[in-house]
């Protein structure tokens, strides 16, 4: 039978067998138990052998209604500023949408008319020329 040895802020009590040792846990749960195939002192609640009625935590406290209150306002409030950086991001993004729009026709119109000066241009030049022409050919008859 295994005898074991128990601490209590450096008060050692044993040796105990298993019947009195959960006697001994009973009334003092927070115990350091050793016997000679430990190498150390373990806590009693860790140690299968013992019988450890641990005390479940107390539930948590109330959350005060005025705390639940404040916060459901901040909640609100943020939706609310959510909601309207949707719509700002919205009225930004169709915005965006129809700059683009018109800047992919302003190009369009700018390249037909790049077109039609150069045509134009081109004209004059041609024009020109041929006043040239028949410029030198009037100069020519005259002299």
């Amino acid at each position: 039978m295994k005898k074991w040895f128990f601490s209590d802020n450096g008060k050692v009590t044993g040796p105990l067998g298993l019947k009195e040792s959960n006697e001994l846990i009973s009334t003092n749960p927070d115990l350091y138990a050793w016997h000679p195939s430990y190498t150390h002192w373990v806590p009693v609640s860790c140690i299968d052998e013992f019988n450890v009625g641990l005390t479940p935590p107390p539930p948590p406290i109330e959350i005060p209604s005025g705390l639940i209150d404040d916060l459901i306002g901040e909640e609100k409030e943020l939706i609310t500023t959510l909601d309207r950086i949707d719509k700002t991001i919205k009225i930004t993004s169709d915005s965006l949408y129809e700059l683009d729009s018109e800047l992919e026709n302003y190009g369009k119109i700018t390249h037909n008319l790049t077109e039609e000066v150069r045509i134009v241009v081109k004209t004059i030049e041609e024009q020109y020329a041929s006043l040239q022409k028949n410029l030198a050919n009037v100069i020519k008859t005259e002299y």
